[in-house]
């Protein structure tokens, strides 16, 4: 039977990650860089978006004093 809570497998697996490198933040991202250049061609990047379009405000005006 799967495990009836989902969030215990995912807290399981991450320990066995930071396991694998000895607790360490600076271990864990260097494997993670070296990773990515394995599978480089698949990741997705920061894609610069087209500069967005001001909003106009369309609103009267009141009429100007004389």
């Amino acid at each position: 039977m799967k495990n009836e809570n989902p969030i215990e497998e995912v807290w399981r697996i991450r320990d066995e990650i930071s396991a694998e490198h000895e607790h360490d933040v600076h271990r864990l991202f260097a494997a993670l860089r070296e990773e990515e250049k394995q599978y480089g061609t698949r990741l997705v990047r920061n894609v610069p978006q087209p500069a967005a379009e001001p909003s106009v405000v369309l609103r009267e005006e009141p009429p100007k004093a004389r």
